[in-house]
Order: C-alpha cells, then structure tokens, then sequence
C-alpha cells in the first residue's frame, strides 16, 4: 500500500511521506524511549540493569557453551521485558483505578508476581549454569577475579547513575566516563563478546537515564 502525502502546512510545504526505513527508525525510538523511562521510574527496573550487569560481566569471563549463554541471555531479557510490560500495565491501570479499586490492584499484584517469578527463574538459571560450568569456573578463578577488580566499580558506577537523587551534572560526566573506560578494560581481556556487548547495552540505557532525568527537572 502506498504511504499518502500528508495534507501541506499552513505556508509551507507538503510534509513528505515516511519511509519505510525512518518509521522502522521512529519505532526503534520509541521502544528504547519507553526502556529508558522505566529506568527512571521504576526502583525494581533499575535493580535488574544493575544484576544484568554483573550477570554479563560474570559470563564474559568464562568460556560458557552456547546452550549456557542462551540461557542466561533469554532470562536476563525475560526479565526485563517483564519489568518494562509491568510498568506499562501499572500506568494503564492507573488510569481506571478511579473505578476499579480492587481489579486495579489485583491486576498490578499479579504483574509483580510474574516478574518476581521470571526474576527467581533467572537465579535458578544461573545457579544451574554455574554448577555445570564450576569445572571451568575453579580454573578460571584469576579471570574472574580481575574481571570482578574492573565490573564492581563499573556496577557502582551504573548504580549511581541510575539514583533518583540529585546531582551535578559534572558528576554524571566523570561516572560515564569511568564506566566506558572500565568497559574497554573488560573488553581487552573477555572470554565472551556477546556478553560484554550486553554490558555496554545495559550501561547505556543507565547513561540514557541519567540523562533523560536532568532534562526532566
């Protein structure tokens, strides 16, 4: 179906029809639009960008099999899309709990109650890779423990990017600039690049928050 021109602004030109490609674009802004707003919102969504973080940091490294990091990779995710799916329903409610005070608080305890189960799912998923991999994991305690010298901080760092609380905006600067430089000592020496690029993708959306948190007040 082909897209029709909208109709011309008042002394000005006819605005030219979207692209294919530019609402593929304007979606993609979107989606991530609504991330980084519960990541500003919601205490619960910033406590999993945080865990995601040191789950990723752990996983990169070690030499997991490609059935392990599916599997921590699709529980982090579910996870998350579970907070940002119950932050939406949380909002939709809101807007009918003037009428429904008791389905609107059934329908927001049973939104919390699926996240918790994907959450406590996760921790059981990654307790039962790391006892598959412990053969890997006693070997490889000296990467660990250089990888944990570099993620502790950076975890730090994104936690307090991600703080509802005030601050200068030279503080946010000088935290993003240390987490993208202890990013790049993580990156020199991982075992796995599709958990440290998970990494970067996590701090990101905490550089967003903070970000989107100045401009907000």
């Amino acid at each position: 179906m082909l897209a029709r021109a909208a109709p011309p602004r008042p002394g000005g030109p006819p605005e030219r029809p979207a692209g294919p490609w530019r609402a593929l674009g304007a979606s993609f802004r979107v989606a991530w639009s609504g991330l980084v707003e519960t990541a500003v919102h919601q205490r619960n969504m910033r406590i999993h960008l945080v865990a995601g973080l040191l789950v990723a940091l752990l996983a990169s490294s070690l030499a997991l099999g490609a059935g392990q990091q599916l599997a921590l990779v699709l529980s982090l995710f579910l996870v998350l899309a579970a907070e940002v799916t119950n932050s939406a329903l949380e909002a939709l409610v809101d807007l009918l709990e003037a009428d429904l005070h008791d389905r609107a608080r059934a329908a927001k305890d049973a939104a919390a109650a699926a996240v918790l189960l994907l959450a406590v799912g996760s921790v059981a998923v990654l307790a039962i890779v790391l006892v598959d991999a412990w053969p890997e994991v006693a070997r490889g305690r000296w990467a660990a423990l250089r990888q944990a010298a570099a993620g502790v901080p950076l975890a730090a760092a994104m936690a307090a990017l991600l703080a509802p609380w005030p601050r200068p905006r030279a503080l946010d600067v000088a935290l993003g600039a240390l987490g993208v430089g202890l990013l790049a000592v993580l990156a020199s020496f991982t075992r796995s690049p599709v958990f440290t690029l998970l990494a970067v993708l996590l701090f990101c959306v905490a550089l967003a928050a903070a970000a989107r948190r100045r401009t907000a007040r």
